[in-house]
């Protein structure tokens, strides 16, 4: 009895603690329900390595987050079995906790667009919140109704840790017991934070060797992935290969000076460029790539005028990476968003304007959401576009949809106009809005669509129709043929294909060129090709011959082995025209026939030997190169 009342302070903290276990192995249930269809089957194996895995992790984040209430509990004073005291613990246990309960009830939601755990690009939203939280509350009401009730759970528990009958301890000052039991609790929850007794502490990927990459985010809560990421803002350098042998897989540094030009403008015109990005256009709503219906029939007719390519990847699966792929050929392969500009505020990069603009272009980028969000407006005018045109230049206020900006089709109309009046040559971008979480169009085209799987395919045949509209008024004006029309994504959308939920299918995009009456510049290529392509295949497309910056090839080049590379989750993920290996930044994990195996269900990576150290060497040198140039701010050196 007396040991028990000389460490009753810590009885008391840790049934406090297992209360926050509980409730965030509820929210791991809870995540898997509102997204199992994400997840592969799983066996028994893997089920029991996820629970162990989960709890590593659970405990982990637990303890960080709750270190001030860990110490205060500990710490000898006079005033710990008062009620002031004691209210002081409770305000603290659930101003903390209640916090890290949203985060992980918004993941419920939030993962079926990202297929991650939420990280520290969650600040890129903090300009859009005001807007974006009503949107996001009405959608998902009930997760609200969740909290409250692991709220009310949480209070039901923490009340039976602690009785003013049974207390019966003094803890003004330490004796030996409490000396010994308070360290011997400090040193077990100091591991328990670094999740591992070894200097190799947790990491978002320690679960490789026991379950598929597939089930890492089942394993993760997302206060851990947030503090992680937030702890690992800064890029390493990284020296798996020799500069030499690196070079010889990732070369960045480019010219088409004294190659041949183009065969689709051999006379190297200074042709007009026009970049439209759209907003979650997936390969997958394609009729024409997929042999069904589809949901963007206008697209789908502009590929059979132009050169469609098949076999497109995005580079990333947020908007802040497809962005700066497709215009500065830079691939989203680090954990915080280059355009956050947090941990590297002078990082420069080129982009097509800047190029261009040395051949004497005038250039402009539109996009019809609020100036400032996601660092848009920063980065381009940062990247050496002339000018920005977002909502706050748009003349009519009244086409906004009250949650992002401008609903695409005015927009798009505005965007015609405005090129208009750019001195030619010129280059346009313009990155679409509407199709976006929570997927509203104007209040006249309810019921015009047809309903599919998903709400965003209703609103994929909107911004298709904005997209026509654009044409049909941009082909009656004097640049209209003597322009080059790029149209990509920025990344993938939501789905329910199977194939597309895979970490191959999820970044399938299409990408088209066409140039109005250029014969030659039409058909199918099967090649694999990335948003990083973009920006060479233009570069020589309009005959520029100065050095470039880029981590993609000309599209139509035969002189590299074609590639695509990604990162999700602090995995690595290269894909050529048959195989998809994936790097957790140290090794290879997995390696996959994706041809023959498109569910990716076998894993090759301990078969396939020489394919995946091929692949390896190739992931290796893009981090590297990546890394590198990010650290000591080269990319835009040439």
């Amino acid at each position: 009895m007396i040991v028990f009342n000389e460490i009753q302070h810590i009885i008391i903290l840790l049934k406090r603690l297992a209360i926050l276990l509980l409730l965030f192995s509820i929210c791991r249930v809870l995540f898997y329900f509102f997204n199992d269809d994400l997840f592969p089957p799983i066996s028994f194996s893997e089920g029991c390595w996820i629970f162990i895995y989960g709890i590593r992790y659970d405990v982990s984040a637990i303890v960080v987050l709750n270190s001030l209430f860990i110490v205060l509990h500990l710490l000898p004073n006079k005033y710990w079995e008062t009620k002031f005291y004691q209210t002081i613990l409770k305000i603290l246990f659930y101003s903390v906790n209640i916090v890290a309960l949203i985060f992980e009830a918004s993941d419920f939601a939030y993962f079926k667009y990202s297929f991650k755990r939420i990280t520290s690009d969650i600040v890129f939203m903090e300009h859009d919140a005001p807007t974006l939280m009503p949107a996001f509350i009405s959608d998902f009401w009930y997760l609200l109704l969740m909290i409250a009730a692991m709220f009310l759970f949480a209070e039901f528990l923490y009340r039976k840790t602690f009785s003013w009958n049974k207390l019966n301890f003094n803890f003004r000052k330490f004796s030996r017991m409490k000396l010994i039991s308070t360290l011997t609790i400090v040193s077990f929850l100091f591991i328990a934070a670094r999740g591992n007794i070894s200097k190799q502490y947790l990491t978002p990927n320690s679960g490789d060797s026991h379950f598929p990459v597939s089930l890492n985010a089942l394993a993760q809560n997302t206060s851990f992935t947030l503090l992680y990421s937030l702890e690992h803002k800064k890029l390493e350098e990284k020296k798996y290969l020799t500069d030499e042998k690196a070079k010889q897989y990732c070369n960045i540094i480019q010219s088409f000076n004294g190659k041949p030009a183009s065969i689709y403008n051999p006379e190297k015109k200074k042709l007009n460029v026009v970049v439209i990005i759209l907003e979650s256009f997936s390969r997958e709503y394609s009729g024409f790539l997929n042999g069904n219906d589809g949901y963007m029939p206008f697209l789908d007719s502009l590929m059979q005028q132009g050169m469609v390519f098949t076999n497109g990847w995005a580079n990333g699966k947020k908007s802040i990476e497809g962005i700066p792929a497709i215009l500065s050929s830079v691939p989203g392969l680090v954990n915080e968003p280059l355009l956050n500009y947090g941990s590297y505020p002078d990082l420069k990069m080129n982009s097509i304007a800047s190029y261009l603009k040395e051949d004497g272009y005038s250039t402009a980028f539109f996009h019809g959401g609020s100036n400032g969000t996601m660092n848009f407006d920063k980065y381009i005018l940062n990247s050496g576009f002339d000018k920005y045109f977002g909502k706050n230049e748009y003349p009519n206020q009244a086409d906004d949809d009250k949650v992002w900006g401008i609903f695409d089709e005015p927009f798009f109309q505005y965007f015609s106009n405005k090129l208009n009046e750019m001195p030619q040559p010129f280059l346009g971008a313009i990155f679409s809005l509407t199709s976006h979480h929570p997927f509203t169009i104007p209040s006249k085209y309810n019921g015009k669509f047809k309903q599919g799987n998903e709400p965003i395919e209703e609103v994929i045949q909107y911004t298709d129709l904005s997209l026509r509209e654009f044409f049909k008024t941009a082909s009656q004006q004097s640049w209209y043929n003597s322009t080059l029309f790029v149209i990509t994504a920025d990344h993938t959308g939501p789905t329910s294909d199977e194939f597309y939920k895979t970490r191959v299918g999820m970044y399938r995009i299409p990408i088209i060129l066409f140039q109005p009456e250029n014969n030659l510049l039409m058909g199918r290529n099967d090649e694999v090709v990335q948003q990083t392509d973009i920006l060479p295949t233009v570069l020589n497309f309009v005959g520029y011959d100065k050095s470039f910056v880029s981590y993609g090839h000309d599209m139509f080049s035969n002189e590299t082995e074609r590639a695509t590379v990604n990162s999700l989750g602090n995995i690595f993920q290269i894909m050529n025209d048959r195989y998809s290996l994936l790097y957790d930044g140290e090794k290879a994990v997995e390696l996959y026939d994706y041809i023959r195996d498109p569910l990716l269900k076998n894993n090759l990576v301990n078969e396939q030997k020489q394919i995946t150290e091929k692949l390896t060497n190739q992931i290796q040198a893009y981090i590297q190169v990546f890394n590198s140039s990010i650290i000591y701010n080269t990319l835009s050196k040439r």
